[in-house]
């Protein structure tokens, strides 16, 4: 029972801190597939992004640099319509990460007349690969209330990506950029620059590099896109750690009682091995290596259960949201179609060095309680 104690104490702290984990590097995945390794954007639209651009370019640090301009739109197919987060994107760009995401049609099929749409929006106006939709910008409405009567522009859906991040997925919609600067009346601007670098661990030092001599301009590593919420993210993974260690002290206090109630049972064994000559630091050790050896079983048993558990996560989250939930959980929460895993050497070995050091202590309490008693009253008491 310590040791089926022990090992539930495990998993479920290796469960917790792989999962947390999985949150934040799906998160920082999407920040940087969707802002790129660093951002350049200012107060006011980029005005001559040409020149920027082949700048930028130049630099040894930087592996490409792409213009885009963003902003919501009404989409619109018959009477279904949605609120769409327009982004004007090269279609030429092979890097683009949408590319990966592509599961209908084809992404360089993006031209003047086509628009490629996140799989939840696409669902939400009721359209697939080759039907038409419709788009209305805020620069259209101003024109309306000017007195004109401006058309929607209309679009033929040529793809349909799905990233499995339901904010991109319910929201995203790609035209092309120049596409873009007529629809919102940008002319030759663009509201900023992607920028992907040849080594994004790097992205503060160049971003600060990069802006000397551009006040106008901000460089936003992608480390800072939504800060708060990966510190918070972190945050909750380290106070998660520490409430669910308590679960393995609370399995230390029955490996003290069971070891205590194993000396008491041996008193009359700890007194011949008293009187027969044997050390106080033999007995702690004979009594303390039992601590040892239940914190070693115990863990090896954990991470056999954080295995299993994490294996038929699927399942496990299926009957939970069945019982208590209100939809998928996961989805609407942390804007995942399915739990993330990610698996860190580090947390298991943590998790089994505090372990092992709890269950030795506790082991070793009775232990130095047996190493104390003379042999006169250990075979008294016996």
């Amino acid at each position: 029972m310590s040791i089926l104690g022990v090992g539930l104490g495990v998993a479920a702290l290796l469960v917790v801190q792989t999962v947390m984990n999985g949150f934040g590097e799906e998160h920082r995945l999407r920040i940087r597939e969707s802002f790129g390794d660093c951002v350049v954007v200012g107060r006011r639209p980029v005005e001559q992004p040409k020149e920027l651009l082949a700048a930028l370019r130049r630099d040894p640090a930087v592996l490409s640099a792409t213009p885009f301009s963003e902003g919501p739109a009404l989409a619109r197919n018959g009477d279904f319509s949605g609120v769409a987060f327009v982004r004007g994107v090269d279609p030429a760009d092979a890097g683009h990460p949408a590319r990966r995401y592509v599961y209908a049609g084809a992404f360089d099929e993006l031209d003047d007349g086509r628009v490629i749409l996140g799989v939840g929006l696409a669902r939400a106006l009721r359209v697939q690969v080759g039907d038409k939709v419709e788009v209305w910008s805020p620069a259209m409405a101003e024109r309306a209330e000017k007195g004109k009567a401006p058309l929607p522009a209309e679009f033929e859906v040529c793809a349909l990506v799905r990233t499995g991040f339901t904010e991109v997925d319910d929201r995203a919609a790609f035209i092309p950029l120049r596409r873009f600067n007529q629809l919102w009346s940008m002319g030759d601007r663009v509201h900023g620059v992607t920028l992907r670098l040849k080594d994004p661990a790097a992205a503060y030092e160049t971003a600060a590099r990069l802006n000397v001599g551009r006040p106008a301009l901000q460089f936003v590593p992608w480390q800072e896109i939504k800060k708060n919420f990966l510190e918070a993210i972190r945050f909750e993974k380290t106070m998660l750690f520490f409430l669910m260690f308590i679960i393995t002290l609370v399995a230390s206090f029955s490996i003290g009682s069971t070891l205590f109630s194993a000396v008491i049972r041996r008193s009359r064994e700890v007194g011949v091995l008293v009187a027969l000559g044997a050390r106080r630091w033999q007995l702690i050790g004979l009594f303390g290596l039992q601590g040892l050896l239940i914190g070693a079983l115990g863990t090896g048993l954990g991470f056999l259960l954080t295995w299993l558990i994490l294996a038929f996560r699927e399942q496990i989250l299926g009957g939970i949201n069945a019982l208590f939930g209100d939809g998928n959980l996961v989805a609407n929460v942390y804007q995942f179609s399915k739990v993330p895993l990610h698996y860190d050497a580090m947390d298991f070995v943590v998790a089994a060095g505090f372990t092992l050091l709890v269950t030795t202590v506790a082991g070793l309490v009775p232990a130095m309680w047996a190493a104390g008693r003379k042999p006169s009253e250990a075979m008294r008491d016996a």
